[in-house]
């Protein structure tokens, strides 16, 4: 197999091709090898190698875990499945911006049993749904509501979850009542009462110490919760 067609692959999957679609593809590992000595590999990690001289990613060690999770598969194959596996926790957290909780492990949903060898990959099972999920910067990430959720599911501490939700609402523009039903279920967990996500909000907010912005945005949360229900004929 040309060294060309083996780019080929690698261009529509950010410069990264896995040992078992070059070997789909025709080219031997012996192959693999020799480009690799030939300086036109450079090996990430086992059975995950980049072009050399393509462009710093600073995902690239996220991306290379994420192909390495069904290898034999292309990116663009696995993009168009209903549920792929999707970047989660404080991986989709870091990919988003959100907060400043330390990635220092790819984090994962997926849907049925999985295990890795790798320490640096941590599985999480969940029962999916496709408005869980969508693409971002080419990777399938699951929704900012449901990664401040599932921040809130494993006990994330105070503190850095509130600085999640400041980024949620405030640089990403998250819809508030959306992220208020989806953290709800957490709400006692965090000192607000029982299933009120408003409450759990407005908490979290003041939590998080940004000035002048947060506090215009708590006001607003505030008084959406504290609002009497309209009575309806």
């Amino acid at each position: 197999m040309p060294f060309a067609d083996l780019a080929g692959l690698a261009a529509d999957q950010w410069g990264l091709v896995t040992t078992a679609q070059a070997e789909a593809a025709g080219c031997s590992r012996k192959a693999i090898g020799r480009f690799a000595q030939a300086g036109l590999l450079e090996r990430l990690a086992q059975g995950i190698y980049r072009l050399t001289g393509a462009p710093p990613d600073p995902l690239e060690d996220l991306r290379a875990a994420w192909l390495a999770l069904d290898p034999g598969r292309s990116a663009g194959d696995r993009l168009r499945d209903e549920l792929p596996e999707l970047v989660s926790h404080r991986s989709a957290a870091a990919l988003y911006e959100l907060g400043d909780l330390a990635a220092d492990r790819h984090e994962f949903t997926v849907s049925g049993r999985r295990q890795s060898r790798r320490i640096d990959i941590r599985f999480h099972r969940a029962t999916l749904q496709p408005s869980d999920w969508t693409i971002v910067q080419g990777l399938p990430c699951a929704t900012i509501p449901r990664t401040i959720a599932d921040l809130a599911a494993v006990h994330t501490d105070g503190g850095h979850l509130a600085g999640a939700v400041r980024d949620a609402l405030t640089v990403r523009h998250v819809d508030v009542d959306e992220l208020a039903r989806t953290i709800s279920p957490y709400a006692a967990r965090y000192g607000a009462r029982r299933h009120d996500g408003e409450a759990l909000l407005v908490r979290l907010l003041k939590e998080s110490g940004l000035p002048l912005a947060i506090q215009q945005t708590v006001d607003l949360v505030t008084s959406a919760h504290r609002a009497p229900a309209r009575r309806t004929a």
